[in-house]
């Protein structure tokens, strides 16, 4: 999902994706000199309502370690840090 402002120009975009059970957010931005504005809260709400109808029970972020703005961000929400590793590997072109 793509957020634009009245002027048509981007403010803030969710990537969501699932599996099924799982509703996976991959990546959440807003633009610089929107953030604090309530858009990221509202892109998340976007993705919530788009993901419960499609069966997901469950909503997990994927955040970079030491992305410390993301996690507090996420926190704020009250989503958990989870016991989950994730792994994988680089395809070749």
């Amino acid at each position: 999902m793509l957020l634009l402002s009245g002027a048509g120009a981007p403010v803030g975009s969710v990537t969501v994706g699932h599996d099924g059970h799982r509703g996976w957010v991959y990546y959440l931005a807003v633009a610089p000199g929107r953030r604090r504005e309530g858009i990221g809260r509202q892109l998340m709400a976007e993705a919530e309502a788009w993901l419960l109808p499609a069966g997901a029970s469950k909503l997990q972020p994927m955040v970079r370690e030491g992305n410390a703005a993301a996690l507090a961000f996420y926190a704020a929400l009250r989503l958990e840090r989870q016991p989950v590793v994730t792994l994988g590997w680089f395809l070749a072109a």
